[in-house]
């Protein structure tokens, strides 16, 4: 895939690669910012073939990853889908079963009410799972490695094509945990593309990735 911004040539963005876009200059800032917070088409995605693509197919935006990320509501719609999917046809069947004996149950407490009640004979197994309250570890809300690293790795385990963008993660990452990331992108073959305002080029820190750094002048500088 590719980032079209006009005037500047395409900015790759590839599978396995971490793709990181600096720049010491505010208005091509806030120019990416918007476009991926608003998730709007003011700059392009091409495939291979420079056909385009819209923002919202493009790009699965997470932005500063360290602040108010709630994984559950990110992810556990898609996640309850892809449980379901996995189940084995006896652990599904076993679930059908505990199922329906706590509807008895419930079924037999309402006889305690001189009311025409019933329970409902179709076993939802979204709601089954629902009701089991699955949820990411409470711990992740404040370790920003481990937010970042759940982040991947869910989108792996939901097969996500989409580029995944952050935007900061040098901020709340030390040196080596970055290192740890970038190691986990390549692992696990993801597309990811990194938005960082920097008065500096860093491409020594970065020297095993991708890098882009567009200067305050608007020059574009390339490290592949």
């Amino acid at each position: 895939m590719k980032l079209i911004y006009y005037p500047f040539k395409p900015f790759q963005i590839s599978t396995g690669t971490p793709t990181i876009i600096e720049t010491g200059n505010h208005e091509v800032y806030r120019k990416l910012l918007t476009n991926f917070n608003d998730m709007a088409d003011d700059l392009n995605f091409g495939n291979e073939s420079l056909e385009l693509v819209a923002t919202t197919k493009a790009v699965k935006w997470f932005g500063d990853a360290s602040i108010n990320t709630d994984l559950n509501k990110l992810f556990l719609p898609q996640l309850y889908k892809q449980i379901k999917l996995n189940l084995t046809s006896e652990q599904n069947q076993m679930i059908i079963d505990q199922s329906r004996s706590l509807k008895n149950y419930v079924l037999e407490a309402t006889y305690s009410l001189d009311l025409p009640l019933d329970v409902g004979e179709q076993i939802m197994m979204e709601k089954v799972l629902k009701l089991c309250d699955i949820h990411f570890e409470a711990s992740l809300t404040t370790d920003c490695y481990g937010i970042m690293e759940t982040i991947l790795k869910t989108a792996k385990e939901l097969n996500e094509t989409r580029i995944l963008g952050f935007m900061n993660i040098s901020d709340y990452l030390t040196l080596n945990e970055l290192q740890e990331i970038f190691k986990l992108i390549r692992t696990l073959d993801l597309p990811v593309l990194i938005i960082k305002f920097s008065e500096i080029q860093r491409s020594v820190e970065f020297n095993n990735c991708r890098y882009y750094y567009i200067d305050q002048d608007y020059v574009d500088w390339r490290y592949d």
